[in-house]
């Protein structure tokens, strides 16, 4: 019996080791000017980071995010060498343990951490 506890005590200390609570990196795009540059940089995150990311690019807000709902790893370092590779350059980062759906949770995000990225308007 005592051996079966250590047991199940092992497997369920590997279970939840396993598991990985989401990430999202959002972060300010520079230079982003049209539709055709969001399509770029969100064809560059996907590419990078596969299809099971939730991918947001904004050229109107120079904004781009990268969630990965469960288990994954998303590293500022990628985010900013996805985004230079791509010809933009990067602002003001954040990495945020909740996962961002869209460009609405986004803007929430946002107003919840001030003066954190500087949204541009036209």
């Amino acid at each position: 019996m005592t051996k079966i506890k250590i047991i199940l005590t092992i497997l369920t200390i590997f279970y939840f080791s396993s598991l990985k609570a989401a990430e999202t990196i959002i972060g300010n795009v520079e230079g982003m000017f049209c539709i055709e540059c969001q399509k770029k940089l969100s064809k560059a995150f996907k590419k990078e980071f596969g299809s099971e990311v939730i991918i947001t690019v904004s050229w109107e807000k120079g904004l781009g995010i990268v969630s990965i709902p469960s288990k994954g790893i998303i590293t500022e370092s990628d985010f900013k060498r996805v985004v230079e590779e791509t010809g933009f350059r990067y602002g003001k980062i954040k990495k945020t343990n909740n996962t961002i759906n869209n460009l609405s949770e986004a803007n929430l995000f946002i107003d919840k951490n001030p003066g954190f990225l500087t949204i541009k308007t036209f």
